[in-house]
């Protein structure tokens, strides 16, 4: 069994080739379901997940200090972290890299104007709203989800294959 240990690298891009320089952390988004409570004569209250209906997704990046590339908008954002995690082998105790690429499309929804002062990082995050994430680990996609193209993909599984094929 492969164990995930730490992140060694990653880089981030925008639009495919220009690489943003200065980025400390990213926070991923939280790939959540929608629910609805469902309650009525007989039935006890429960949340109902809804497979195919997804919050909203947030994507944080956070600069260690201002710079051009903080200026991410107006307008659709096309960012690629490609990123190498270093995984251990908890058999033969041998150590591996795999890559991991994370794919992102949506528009800048907030700028913190940071710290200012002697002598300190500033620390400017950037928050988009996105539209588009996807999650490849070596070559293996674990999540897609595309709001404007019925596409939703959650640990590997299609979501939308056979609805899709009723709807047909």
């Amino acid at each position: 069994m492969l164990r995930a240990t730490i992140i060694e690298d990653a880089i981030i891009y925008k639009n495919g080739n220009q690489e943003l320089v200065g980025i400390g952390t990213i926070t991923l988004p939280d790939v959540e379901h929608k629910t609805e409570s469902i309650t009525g004569l007989g039935v006890i209250e429960h949340e109902e997940v809804i497979p195919t209906s997804f919050n909203s997704m947030s994507l944080s990046l956070k600069f260690i200090n201002r710079c051009k590339d903080v200026m991410l908008g107006p307008g659709n954002v096309n960012l690629t972290a490609n990123a190498v995690i270093l995984v251990e082998n908890t058999e033969t105790h041998d150590q591996e890299e795999q890559k991991i690429v994370v794919s992102m499309k949506g528009k800048v929804k907030k700028t913190t104007g940071g710290d200012l002062g002697k002598a300190t990082k500033n620390e400017t995050e950037v928050e988009l709203s996105l539209t588009y994430y996807k999650e490849e680990i070596d070559g293996m996609v674990k999540h897609e989800i595309d709001v404007y193209n019925r596409q939703a993909i959650v640990n590997g599984v299609d979501l939308y294959g056979k609805i899709k094929s009723l709807l047909a």
